[in-house]
């Protein structure tokens, strides 16, 4: 049996969180809670956000990846993650209300 790790509807086999790394801080990269996903759609509801390059972002993933540093937020499309430098969505607002594990 092998292990997953859940993210909505779609599975990521634990090995690859292990392996990948968020490729602007280098840092690893963990499955966004839905806490967190729930903070970044009220914050992108207030102003809408922009990713990496300055373009709006249209709507907030259902699933992403977060850096372990928590500065970078990476959508997941189709259970696939979108890891280009450039579309990661930075999160460079306070958490006032997040989970200390989203921090």
């Amino acid at each position: 049996m092998k292990n997953h790790a859940t993210a909505n509807d779609h599975e990521f086999p634990e090995w690859i969180l292990g392996v990948i790394r968020c490729p602007n801080s280098g840092t690893c990269l963990s499955l966004a809670s839905a806490q967190l996903l729930s903070l970044v759609e009220d914050r992108h509801g207030r102003s809408p956000m922009t990713n990496k390059i300055g373009r709006t972002i249209s709507a907030i993933p259902t699933q992403a990846l977060v850096s372990q540093d928590q500065r970078w937020l990476y959508p997941v499309i189709d259970g696939i993650p979108c890891l280009l430098p450039d579309e990661a969505i930075p999160l460079d607002f306070p958490f006032e209300f997040a989970d200390p594990q989203d921090r």
